[in-house]
């Protein structure tokens, strides 16, 4: 009975440790010579920054009514609990749950990047959602499950004629576009950006420049290669042999923003637009991860210009009903879904206001 209990015990311990090392194994290497990978550079430099059609901040609320759907169970990732579920329709959403500061900054940067004109994924607020099949607790459950290596068991138990009640989440729909990605390569670091190419058709550099700039304000400071995407639009298959016509770039994952610890007010307020009084270098060396993929950078005349008229033509209303419908934390206490999101709104017009008035004149242009 003692060796069983010791060796239980070694499980316990030996499992978890082996699957934390297997999980955080570099990915593969890619072969930069491929022609997969020669397309997603011929793609990379044709790319767009701007997409019309996207609703704005003068869209229908985006509370929604309550949804219903089916769980499907999915490998865990991030430190975001959450969950992949099937509407009836057949569509797979994400839902991102539980009192985290990832939800409501995700919300907000994604309608302020679709306010000024980029892509972004579609991300709600949801009073509630009814889980057909899922666990008390879908992401720990199953992130328990792997750690063991037993998630297939799990799944095995699932009861499909049961539910779960979410509320006050985050549904998450991505933009109908197939991912470019290589092997285990996803997405792109905001050095890569250089290789747009305007003379390939490519967008030009105010509109990367104005891209950056955007980055830079939303305080985007978990900015690995994964939470940006170079998709195709017009293609949702899962892969594709023929060249892409429509490349575009954009940000995705945007939870760790507003600040270096997420959604904080006072961390946002004390991170600049601009690295010095005066010049148009722009940097995040002072968040998080010493700004990634990042780099330092100097903003062109026509970037600082472009995102200031895009900025610019949002009220203090509309800056006001966007920080609103994502829920943004009351600036005293921190709880989400704050009457008055006056001080956010203030921090936000100063951040722009920031970029209206300097001149990047004197900046390099191309």
């Amino acid at each position: 009975m003692k060796k069983l209990l010791v060796l239980g015990f070694a499980l316990a311990i030996a499992l978890p440790v082996g699957h934390l090392v297997y999980d955080r194994l570099p990915p593969a290497d890619v072969d930069r010579e491929s022609p997969a990978w020669k397309s997603r550079m011929d793609a990379l430099a044709r790319a767009a920054v701007f997409i019309d059609g996207q609703p704005g901040v003068t869209a229908a609320p985006y509370d929604e009514a309550d949804l219903e759907c089916r769980y499907d169970p999915e490998r865990t990732s991030g430190t975001t609990p959450k969950f992949d579920c099937v509407l009836p329709g057949g569509e797979t959403v994400k839902v991102k749950y539980g009192v985290n500061p990832e939800i409501p900054g995700e919300v907000g940067a994604t309608l302020l990047l679709k306010a000024a004109g980029f892509a972004a994924d579609d991300m709600r607020i949801v009073r509630r959602v009814r889980c057909y099949g899922c666990p008390r607790s879908p992401y720990r459950s199953r992130q328990v499950a792997e750690w063991f290596f037993v998630a297939d068991i799990l799944d095995g138990f699932l009861d499909y004629t049961s539910y779960a009640d979410f509320t006050n989440v985050a549904v998450e729909r991505k933009l109908s576009a197939r991912a470019m990605e290589v092997g285990e390569h996803k997405g792109f670091g905001f050095y890569e950006l250089g290789a747009v190419d305007p003379a390939r058709g490519g967008a030009s550099r105010a509109e990367v420049d104005a891209f950056r700039l955007m980055a830079v304000l939303l305080a985007h400071w978990d900015n690995k290669a994964s939470n940006q995407r170079l998709v195709c639009l017009g293609d949702t298959s899962d892969d594709s042999a023929e060249p892409c016509a429509r490349p575009l770039i954009m940000m995705q994952d945007l939870g760790a923003t507003f600040g270096p610890r997420k959604v904080t007010l006072s961390g946002w307020t004390q991170s600049p637009i601009w690295r010095d009084a005066e010049g148009c270098m722009v940097s995040m060396t002072h968040l998080p991860y010493e700004g990634a993929t990042f780099g330092e950078v100097e903003i062109s005349e026509g970037g600082r210009a472009l995102l200031a008229s895009k900025l610019g033509a949002l009220s203090r209303d509309d800056l006001t009903r966007l920080l609103r419908t994502a829920h943004f934390p009351d600036a005293r206490s921190g709880r989400p879904g704050a009457e008055d999101v006056s001080p956010w709104v203030d921090v936000l017009q100063q951040k722009i206001a920031a970029i209206t008035a300097r001149s990047c004149a004197s900046s390099p242009s191309r």
